[in-house]
């Protein structure tokens, strides 16, 4: 990785802000983001898939090695035989009948000495099990994004929630203020079927907020395998940070260097141009050395006697293949048609890079703006409302105007909630699109739980 990556620090773009309350508080201590991070480690089904598929993959290269090492084997044979002689010209042995056995014990070995397409094959699995490294840092990375993924959409399902439920008891204290003056005569019936339409709606976006609420513990029991529903929150400042270097070119170099989908993606590559070599190695001669010792026992014959034969051979054996029907050449155009097809994957997850790393870069920079505007934004509304209210008392501001507000209200905390972690996650995926995100990036963000 470059040196000026590797030295790379976030830095402030503004002062510490101070952020609205979020999240629920609980006696018991509840589980930070790093403690779930930990328990995923553990039980994610994807990452687990993951850390096998590895292991299975480093054989590739004891399994290729053996097609370049002595095979030796040993053979025993028991045969019985039972020799009868039905007509011959020998007038001695006119009429014979034999019975005995014959042991046949054989041990031999075999040396490839040239055999180009099983050299190919060995330095194919060294690949092999370096993309298998690669793939098992892809998962994990992953694994990171997607347990912080779901552990704010948790936040931010209890947030949308906590919010529906203030939305709504305002809305009830409006709905309850309305009937009393439209007794008295002092309010329009519209006033009052205004207010009734708001809490309904207010209602329907409670029963979504507890649905969406379970779906996102669900989702979070995908990763970790239990049920976890009292987390650790954000707390309420949080430092807001630019991207270090801040231009976006330098991301995207970092990105073309070091990100690990792109690495596997060339590693395919390779491993396809390997194969392309191993292929036409179908046409080049093969050359073995054999040796074997024989030892054959038979205690008997027509003739009336027995032999104890023992045989050592050894043989080079030099094979040039002239004509195979056309299969070396068939596998030959199959394997180089792959390869092209591993070029332009890799071509494609190249520009993809391009584009999520950028994306992931600009995703900080709006996420910061938009967390900064929705502040300010709660803190006009919450002003909005307290004229509106007190305008509605005084006769200058109408039901509807005070509801509309409140409804804007809970759309600009909602929205503030999901900028907030949307802001963080845009942080890690930064990191992931370069390569270079780790345990520490969750611990830096976990630091930030209350």
């Amino acid at each position: 990785m470059p040196t000026w990556f590797t030295q790379m620090r976030a830095r402030p773009v503004a002062a510490t802000l101070l952020f609205v309350g979020m999240g629920f508080s609980t006696a018991a201590p509840a589980e930070d983001l790093l403690e779930v991070y930990q328990i995923s480690l553990d039980n994610d089904a994807t990452y687990q898939a993951a850390k096998f598929q590895y292991s299975a993959s480093t054989e590739a290269m004891p399994q290729a090695r053996a097609g370049l090492l002595p095979d030796v084997a040993f053979s025993a044979e028991h045969i019985q035989t039972h020799q009868d002689i039905v007509s011959s010209d020998n007038i001695y042995y006119a009429n014979a009948d034999a019975r005995f056995p014959t042991d046949d014990l054989t041990l031999s070995l075999t040396q490839p000495l040239f055999r180009y397409d099983a050299w190919i094959g060995y330095k194919q699995s060294k690949v092999a099990v370096a993309q298998a490294k690669t793939q098992l840092s892809v998962a994990l990375q992953q694994l990171i994004v997607d347990v912080a993924d779901s552990y704010f959409a948790v936040l931010a399902a209890q947030d949308q929630l906590e919010y529906a439920r203030v939305e709504k008891t305002a809305v009830e204290k409006q709905l309850e203020f309305a009937k009393g003056r439209t007794r008295t005569g002092l309010a329009r019936v519209t006033d009052l079927y205004d207010a009734q339409a708001r809490f309904s709606a207010s209602e329907s976006r409670e029963i979504k907020a507890e649905n969406a609420l379970d779906d996102a513990y669900q989702a979070l029991r995908v990763h970790t395998k239990q049920y976890i529903t009292d987390l650790s929150p954000v707390q309420d400042q949080m430092p807001l940070t630019t991207p270090d270097p801040a231009e976006p070119e330098q991301w995207i170099k970092a990105a073309l260097e070091e990100n690990l989908t792109l690495l596997e993606k060339q590693q395919s590559l390779e491993l396809a141009t390997q194969e392309v070599k191993r292929q036409k190695a179908g046409h080049m001669p093969t050359l073995d050395f054999l040796a074997s010792r024989n030892r054959r026992d038979t205690e008997g014959s027509l003739l009336g006697g027995g032999s104890d034969v023992q045989t050592t051979d050894f043989l080079l054996r030099f094979k040039l293949p002239i004509y195979e029907g056309g299969s070396v050449n068939s596998k030959t155009r199959q394997a180089a048609n792959e390869r092209e097809q591993s070029r332009e994957e890799m071509e494609a997850a190249r520009r993809e890079v391009v584009r999520a790393t950028r994306a992931a870069y600009l995703g900080v920079l709006s996420g910061i703006k938009n967390v900064q505007a929705l502040k300010q934004a709660i803190i006009a509304q919450e002003k909005t409302i307290e004229v509106k209210t007190a305008g509605l008392r005084a006769g200058m501001n109408t039901m509807l105007e005070v509801l509309d507000a409140q409804r804007d209200l809970y759309f600009a905390r909602t929205d503030f909630s999901k900028a907030r972690y949307d802001y963080l996650l845009s942080t890690l995926r930064l990191k992931q699109s370069t390569g270079s995100l780790s345990v520490a990036d969750l611990e830096e963000i976990n630091r930030l739980m209350k």
